[in-house]
């Protein structure tokens, strides 16, 4: 049986950020032991489908995961150890919000078996996390890292965004130039998406909001982010995501490079066996289908051919390395080259794709209209091959 990674999915959260369009609650403080329980039961219930097979890596994502107590998020790990078999050499990582983390909490995730921290830091900037909700701030955020530290974490992600309302490349660096004194692991480094339905999104289509960078203003911050990172000793190995030798995120890579993984909780999706399905969104749903055993998944559909390859390709290319394609043509029966043979040529006669070591992968250059690429992906037939 194959290995594979967890996801659980923690839809708490103190007060929803203007951007987030993820399946998260405020308000529901007094049901989290419930939601625990839940959690717990579905786990046990996978198991008994799936088998005792053995954890690649765990994630614990949200929402807002440091708002589960210790013991909560231990009792969440002894049902994992319980039910699958989860080697002590697994990554297990937390997001947490700077602005919920005390020594105390941070001392139980780590006796539980987390041994990576991802923080929510956005920016360094007060006005800028304000304007888009954040409950912290730029001294809340220093100050979470060094509880971390002081804790034991010496695996440390930190999310940063760029492109929101009113930033300069200017505040840009100021945020980096500050994540990067805290020698963390890993950086994190995304552009803003306005996501519809999002608040943010309505304060800019009404323009009650500052304006949003333009294409020049978001190109001088996409520079910014190779020259401090790369001069600051990290390494880019996907689009957005930056770490040091050996600390790249294992469980991302799962997702890029399309592994099998398994998501547990409220809205969490999996991909399982070449089977994809996906628990309910609405808390009382979800909370019903753990009571009656915690098995009752949505099919999400499988995906035909013709969508597994264009999502193989995708989300390989926006990693630094690529598209492997010894495995594209185990799987699919034919390399991308000869699936996609005219966009493939094309992109790398323009010098925006090439080979290396057996894999298709975009240059840097190509990596600045990842998105142009994928389009003509998609706007090419792909050959009967």
């Amino acid at each position: 049986m194959e290995d594979f990674s967890v996801y659980i999915h923690i839809p708490l959260c103190v007060r929803k950020c203007a951007y987030c369009d993820f399946t998260s609650f405020s308000g529901r403080m007094a049901q989290r032991e419930a939601y625990v329980r839940a959690v717990c039961r579905e786990i046990r219930a996978q198991a008994a489908f799936f088998g005792r097979r053995r954890i690649r890596t765990v994630f614990f994502g949200g929402g807002t995961p440091t708002l589960l107590a210790g013991a909560q998020v231990q009792a969440i790990m002894d049902a994992l150890r319980e039910s699958f078999a989860l080697p002590a050499d697994a990554e297990v990582t937390m997001e947490g919000n700077p602005g919920t983390l005390t020594r105390e909490k941070l001392l139980a995730c780590r006796a539980a078996g987390v041994n990576r921290l991802s923080l929510g830091v956005q920016s360094f900037d007060d006005g800028l996390l304000a304007a888009v909700g954040r409950i912290h701030t730029a001294k809340e955020a220093v100050r979470a890292v060094e509880l971390a530290r002081e804790a034991g974490f010496d695996n440390l992600n930190l999310d940063l965004m760029n492109g929101l309302p009113g930033q300069s490349a200017g505040q840009w660096a100021d945020t980096l130039n500050r994540a990067i004194a805290l020698e963390p692991e890993h950086l994190s480094c995304y552009n803003l998406i306005l996501e519809e339905g999002t608040p943010l999104y309505a304060q800019a289509m009404e323009g009650r909001c500052a304006p949003l960078p333009d294409e020049d203003e978001l190109a001088r911050m996409d520079e910014l982010t190779h020259r401090l990172t790369s001069g600051a000793g990290y390494a880019r190995y996907e689009v957005s995501n930056y770490a040091r030798p050996g600390r790249m995120c294992r469980h991302n890579i799962v997702y890029w490079e399309c592994e099998p993984y398994l998501g547990l909780g409220c809205a969490a999706h999996s991909d399982m066996d070449g089977h994809r399905f996906y628990n309910p969104s609405d808390w009382e749903r979800y909370m019903q289908m753990a009571e009656a055993g915690g098995n009752a998944r949505d099919a999400e559909g499988d995906g035909m051919p013709d969508e597994r390859r264009f999502e193989r390709m995708m989300m390989g290319l926006r990693m630094v390395s690529g598209v492997d394609c010894a495995r594209f043509a185990r799987d699919f029966g034919a390399e991308p080259g000869q699936v996609w043979p005219q966009t493939v040529r094309r992109m790398t006669d323009g010098g925006l794709m090439e080979r290396c070591g057996g894999r298709l992968r975009l240059t840097r250059r190509g990596m600045q209209v990842m998105n142009a690429v994928l389009v003509q992906l998609l706007e090419e037939t792909p050959a009967n091959v």
